[in-house]
């Protein structure tokens, strides 16, 4: 995926064909978490579903925390497995407090550390992983800061991707510049209300967002 250099996140994609064809594949997809993974589908529901203007010609998912922004053209490329999890990815970035970032040397490594904490995650509850879906599995299970350590020696780290923006990019974007820490703590309390589900989610799963 191209990394954008910037969000204009105010020029919404008017609802075109594409727009209103791919949307609907993503509100389908909350619809079958109701069956097969319950909490999936609560948590999508914090998150307004927006399609963006594809300027640049530049594929783009992400979430600011409020809104799960996506770019129509991008979302039509994606197949059934990878678009689903990407939702649920992008949830779970929320869940998971990368709303705002620690002052790292280097953010692409951390994005990518916080991708590798939210897809054990995922993989734990369930979700099918697509083959573009970046996981490192000597660290399985490991925390972001443990991740983002040791991929200091990665030889070709610059050459690892990510199919999202790391939410905390769109900060840099915003009106403020300052990422907004109510809505970080309003997450921090979901984390912790989804721990309470131990019927839903697996041990391991619970006690991560009860440690948020």
């Amino acid at each position: 995926m191209t990394m954008m250099t910037s969000y204009d996140l105010q020029s919404f994609t008017p609802m075109t064909p594409l727009a209103q064809q791919e949307l609907a594949k993503w509100q389908t997809d909350r619809k079958r978490w109701k069956e097969t993974l319950p909490v999936m589908e609560l948590l999508s529901q914090f998150l307004e579903l927006t399609p963006v203007a594809d300027k640049n010609n530049t594929f783009f998912a992400s979430t600011d925390g409020r809104k799960l922004y996506f770019c129509p053209t991008f979302s039509a490329s994606l197949d059934d497995e990878e678009r689903i999890f990407l939702q649920a990815h992008l949830i779970w970035h929320c869940v998971a407090g990368h709303l705002s970032a620690p002052l790292v040397a280097s953010p692409h490594r951390w994005h990518l550390a916080c991708d590798h904490e939210v897809n054990s995650l995922l993989l734990t509850l369930g979700v099918s992983l697509p083959s573009r879906a970046l996981l490192f599995p000597a660290y399985f299970g490991r925390c972001a800061i443990q991740v983002y350590q040791w991929l200091e020696d990665h030889p070709c780290i610059n050459d690892v991707t990510s199919l999202d923006v790391h939410p905390a990019a769109l900060w840099s974007y915003s009106p403020s510049r300052i990422p907004d820490l109510e809505l970080v703590e309003l997450w921090r309390r979901r984390a912790h209300l989804t721990a309470q589900r131990t019927s839903d989610i697996p041990t391991k799963v619970a006690e991560f967002c009860a440690g948020r």
